[in-house]
């Protein structure tokens, strides 16, 4: 005899499934229409590689890479859920199969294979559940948000699986199933039906009410996801697919505007793209982005996945059934569900796309919504309004006279680029180097490593205005565009090889923001450059006394463009110094605070971001908090002096150069 099962045994109710099938497909097509529907309103995206997409999505998928599924034991619980529920679905749509087409598939061989694995994933999925309910309700939870919705799907679930397999061990109860030892779990189950001394009718009875229970469950199971929180593994999936392939932080593309402007910012929800709009359904509500964010860890009121839910509740009351009847629905986003104060305390960091699983970009939707602000009367802090102005009148932010830097003065040797005399180097000193006190000792100890190394280098002195980072973060476009622009086309006169810059914000614009309006050049930050001299023999680090250094991560350098070895070459090739790691660094660094243009805006909490990075410094027990971003050094230097501890606050190119 061929192993195989009856299908539909012990029951006559295969016409009311199909017919319950038809409703629960309806309401899930509706529900998912209404879905796609709602990221469909927001402006078109484009993408390609689509094949290079879907091959590394299905590898990330199948791998449940840890990038994506960080931490052991939610990767465990989150593979016995997926795993089960593919097996699962693959054996039913077998049954499916043989049963509307008759092509014999459940038989032999693969009905016992099929029987065995989707009882051992059926199990892994009801562990798998089982672990979501500890961490969510027993353990410390991640948040205190979860919703009715969320305790609801961890039930439904958990009772599909445990009546199925009840079916299955009163099947095989009351049939002697031959081939029992290939369903395990069920096997189990019936040993506890036997112990308990159930009548074979009794059996029977209780199969056939379990058939339609579970029949109801699945199916208003299945109806419900496109209304409920689940509906997360399409949107999740699709928003992996199309996660971009430039850097974090990059910002949405703009195209060069019009003398007179326009408002490209996102007011109301159609403004925002059809990808930004996708995530709103795509977030799993982890809450990974608020743990890490150093605005929320402050004080301030900012949680990127706040933002995230409160967006994804006005789409719902926007696109709800009853809208018609909602006559007090606001289209308007800003200050009606998204206050301009949440917005400001963004600092752009990127630790929170860094650490979202599924990739979403809260980067892109801070500026956009920061960018409608533009043509708001009131729409920016004074201080800012301050910043633009001087910047629109003299190229930086404290509205210096550009004749003003110091290394333009007549006894200075610093060498200024002409235009019939190309250079290698061009040093993009930056508006910190230029003109901010701590600085410009900075950028005067490069002029000295850069003459020491022989290096033919030279600046564009009083012709470099700001490079526009802190301006296109805040939100104002059109003046950032007019700024690069310039810079273009003051750039255009010259020849040079490479442009060099200490200011990882600079290196950002120049290097991946600036193309988009034609600027294209080769820029390298200047921790890769004095690396490159160190190993050519051109500077030769002799030692310091012994020293404890740890480096701090700027986002712009690290998680925007991924340098983090260079800095920590630097410093480990220096004799005497010891480099000590902060608990987290590199890609999971915490904020100095000062990104996003926040670094123009008055902080009034007790704990400011700075602050709280120089306590996690102070862990290591350093002598020295090195870093390689002028506006960290800034931040850094300030919250050490307030903290009266014995830290020395200093760039990678003052280490360097003390150890000469």
């Amino acid at each position: 005899m061929e192993a195989t099962r009856q299908l539909f045994w012990n029951t006559n109710g295969k016409g009311a499934m199909y017919f319950i099938a038809l409703i629960s497909m309806a309401f899930f097509i509706v529900g998912g229409s209404k879905k796609l529907g709602s990221w469909l309103a927001g402006r078109p995206i484009r993408y390609d590689d689509l094949g290079l997409r879907f091959k590394r999505f299905v590898l990330d998928l199948i791998k449940h890479d840890t990038d994506i599924f960080r931490g052991t034991f939610r990767r465990i619980m989150h593979l016995g859920v997926f795993y089960g529920f593919v097996i699962l679905t693959i054996g039913t749509l077998v049954i499916a199969i043989q049963d509307h087409f008759g092509i014999p598939l459940f038989y032999g061989k693969t009905y016992l294979i099929l029987s065995l694995l989707m009882d051992l994933f059926g199990l892994m999925m009801m562990v798998g559940i089982g672990m979501a309910a500890y961490k969510r309700y027993i353990d410390k939870p991640d948040h205190e948000d979860y919703t009715f919705d969320d305790a609801f799907l961890l039930i439904l679930i958990f009772l599909i699986l445990f009546t199925g397999f009840v079916m299955e061990s009163l099947r095989i109860y009351a049939t002697l199933d031959p081939w029992a030892w290939w369903s395990p779990v069920g096997l189990l189950f019936s040993a506890g039906i036997q112990i308990l001394g159930v009548s074979v009718p009794a059996a029977l009875m209780t199969h056939a009410f379990l058939w339609y229970f579970h029949m109801l469950l699945v199916f208003g199971f299945i109806a419900y996801i496109p209304y409920s929180k689940l509906f997360h593994m399409f949107a999740s999936s699709l928003n992996i697919f199309l996660k971009p392939s430039t850097p974090i932080g990059g910002l949405t593309p703009v195209d060069q505007l019009s003398n007179q402007g326009r408002n490209i910012g996102a007011a109301r929800l159609e403004d925002f793209t059809q990808k930004q709009l996708l995530e709103l359904d795509a977030c799993i509500s982890c809450g990974r982005c608020q743990k890490g964010c150093p605005a929320y860890n402050s004080g301030a009121p900012l949680s990127p996945s706040v933002v995230i839910r409160a967006l994804k509740r006005h789409s719902m009351a926007k696109n709800s059934f009853f809208r018609s009847k909602i006559k007090a629905f606001n289209p308007s986003i800003l200050d009606k569900v998204i206050a301009k104060e949440t917005l400001w305390a963004c600092t752009t960091c990127g630790l929170c796309e860094d650490k979202c699983p599924v990739n979403i970009e809260h980067i892109k939707r801070i500026v956009d919504m920061r960018r409608s602000l533009v043509t708001e009367e009131g729409g920016y802090p004074l201080e800012v309004q301050k910043v633009f102005e001087n910047i629109s009148a003299v190229g930086n932010p404290w509205g210096l006279s550009p004749d003003s830097k110091y290394y333009l003065a007549k006894e200075s040797q610093v060498a200024l680029l002409k235009k019939n005399n190309p250079t290698d180097i061009l040093y993009w000193v930056g508006c910190h180097g230029s003109y901010e006190t701590r600085n410009m000792k900075v950028s005067q100890v490069m002029f000295k490593l850069l003459e020491k190394a022989g290096v033919n280098y030279a600046t564009l002195g009083r012709e470099e205005k700001c490079c526009g980072d802190s301006v296109r973060r805040l939100g104002n476009e059109k003046l950032f565009q007019e700024l690069a622009l310039e810079n273009i086309k003051t750039l255009s006169q010259y020849t040079f090889n490479t442009i060099m810059t200490t200011c990882p914000h600079c290196y950002n614009m120049l290097k991946n923001e600036y193309p988009q309006f034609g600027g294209h050049y080769q820029v390298v930050h200047h921790s890769e450059f004095l690396l490159d001299l160190i190993k050519s023999g051109q500077l030769k680090p002799k030692g310091i006394d012994h020293l404890k250094v740890t480096y701090h991560d700027p986002c712009y350098l690290g998680r925007y463009n991924a340098i983090y070895q260079a800095p920590r070459d630097i410093l480990t090739s220096i004799p005497g110094l010891e480099l000590v790691e902060m608990k987290n660094n590199r890609a999971r660094a915490f904020c100095c605070g000062a990104g996003g243009g926040r670094l123009w805006m008055e902080d009034n909490k007790d704990e400011t971001i700075n602050s709280l990075l120089v306590k996690k410094a102070l862990r290591t027990e350093p002598d020295i908090l090195a870093t390689a971003c002028p506006l960290c050094l800034t931040t850094l230097t300030e919250a050490a002096s307030r903290s009266m501890a014995e830290l020395e606050c200093l760039d990678l190119a003052e280490i360097l150069y003390n150890s000469l």
